[in-house]
């Protein structure tokens, strides 16, 4: 009889333990702090000659142009030892046998940076133009 009791006993404090736990759960899950966007809010400008330019404001915590861009699958191309090659943006590859090939430009200023070492701040603008001919 006492090793019944016990055993009830037992069980009881597994069931509100376990009780407890899930209480606990929902409670941090309601208060946990929320996700937020990125720190920092940049502009990037597609331009492709004879077609709709299009603008896409990103928010991201990225230090550089390249995770950007990533981060919004953007961009395709290939890493080079020059450093990563840009060959196309929001689907749309450059053609390399009509001399095409993605511009990267700032403020409409020329950015004599790569992809991968181009430095992003909070509100910076960047266009990136498909040029043809080279």
């Amino acid at each position: 009889m006492n090793n019944k009791k016990n055993y009830t006993k037992s069980i009881l404090a597994v069931v509100i333990f376990a009780a407890l736990i899930i209480v606990l759960g929902l409670v941090y899950n309601q208060f946990k702090p929320k996700a937020v966007k990125g720190s920092k809010e940049v502009t990037i400008e597609i331009i492709i000659p004879e077609e709709e330019t299009k603008e896409y404001t990103l928010f991201t915590d990225a230090d550089y142009l390249r995770q950007a861009l990533d981060e919004e699958q953007l961009i395709e191309g290939s890493d080079s030892e020059y450093g990563f090659f840009i060959t196309g943006v929001n689907g749309r590859e450059a053609d390399g046998a009509k001399e095409e090939w993605w511009c990267i430009t700032k403020d409409g200023e020329d950015v004599f940076t790569g992809v991968d070492e181009t430095p992003i701040q909070d509100g910076d603008k960047f266009e990136l133009t498909l040029m043809i001919g080279f």
